[in-house]
């Protein structure tokens, strides 16, 4: 199948699969291998993992995996972060590459709004 040039300008998808032949897979997936370490590395964090400085959640609508619209997926991340704003985009998993435009918006107006 052909990458879409709409999603994947050709120079951006011959990047990345030059970095992957290069590289595989592993190295990005093995955050999602590393739960231990990363849940000693939590509990060492200052002020028990709080963040009290701003974060923004960019949530895509149609991600499968990292939804937090009508779940309780992020009630965590509402618990841990003192400053949190939520802003959704139609898009999926890639909304770097899905919603480029409209994701550099979501972060430009959200720095504007916190004056940062």
């Amino acid at each position: 199948m052909q990458p879409d040039p709409a999603l994947w300008p050709a120079t951006d998808f011959a990047v990345l699969v030059q970095a992957f032949e290069a590289r595989g897979f592993r190295a990005p997936c093995a955050w999602y291998l590393n739960d231990d370490a990363n849940i000693a590395y939590a509990c060492r964090a200052p002020e028990g993992g709080r963040l009290s400085l701003p974060v923004l959640f960019v949530n895509g609508d149609y991600d499968q995996m990292n939804s937090i619209v009508g779940n309780r997926l992020g009630d965590p991340m509402r618990v841990a972060c003192a400053d949190l704003t939520l802003t959704s985009l139609s898009g999926a998993h890639w909304l770097p590459v899905e919603c480029k435009a409209e994701l550099v918006g979501a972060i430009d107006s959200w720095l504007r709004r916190k004056t940062l």
